[in-house]
């Protein structure tokens, strides 16, 4: 399925108050796990859906870097899409950088931060699942509230 895009400023808002995040190199995912019966506007939004939005630095890229380094998420998510579980509203930003990374940046750091954040787990070479451990590779997740890392 499809994800649908975050379009307004308190959707965004809730997943960096109340979501997990972490970071790796280029980017930053924050991720909120949506109750049952969560609305908007009075309207349900359906469990098994993913929300995603992305974000880029204003001030150093322009307009034009801005849309590529959207793009470039865009499609290092899509790529991981089919493996995340639903219900989850995410948002993708890239760090400040200079320039637009290259592609192949993109793609790892924002499959190694979902891998830490346990959206999606890990794969050997053979394509086979690595089973995840309590408390590894969680060094950069941090919680809410609590102004402490895991």
């Amino acid at each position: 399925m499809k994800s649908v895009p975050l379009k307004y400023n308190y959707e965004f808002s809730r997943v960096y108050k109340r979501g997990i995040f972490g970071v790796a190199g280029t980017v930053t995912v924050h991720a909120f796990r949506r109750p049952e019966g969560l609305k908007h506007y009075m309207t349900p939004i359906p469990g098994d859906i993913i929300r995603v939005g992305f974000c880029a630095n204003k001030r150093k890229l322009g307009a034009v870097g801005r849309n590529r380094a959207r793009r470039l998420m865009r499609e290092a998510y899509r790529l991981l899409e089919d493996k995340i579980p639903r219900g989850y509203d995410i948002v993708i930003t890239l760090r400040s950088t200079d320039s637009v990374p290259a592609y192949s940046d993109v793609k790892r750091d924002i499959r190694r931060v979902f891998e830490r954040i346990g959206l999606v787990g890990s794969e050997k070479t053979d394509g086979s699942k690595i089973p995840d451990k309590a408390g590894e590779g969680i060094s950069e997740v941090h919680l809410p509230g609590s102004g402490e890392s895991l």
